[in-house]
């Protein structure tokens, strides 16, 4: 995943004007919801470099291990 794939993922919620950006990891049967300061995308990669973009469900970005 490259950064302009993290910008296309979270439009909606940069078009909101967020400052927290929200998204769900999963791994296995274990669910969490984790927030990302939205000024600082370019440290959520590595943090996310282990998972697979799973969609996104009530403008919810889910990642899956």
């Amino acid at each position: 995943m490259i950064l302009e794939d993290l910008e296309y993922i979270f439009k909606p919620q940069f078009e909101e004007g967020t400052t927290n950006l929200y998204f769900m990891l999963i791994d296995g049967e274990y669910k969490m919801i984790q927030r990302h300061k939205s000024t600082d995308l370019e440290t959520l990669l590595p943090m996310l470099d282990v998972f697979q973009y799973a969609g996104t469900e009530a403008r919810v970005p889910r990642f899956m291990k």
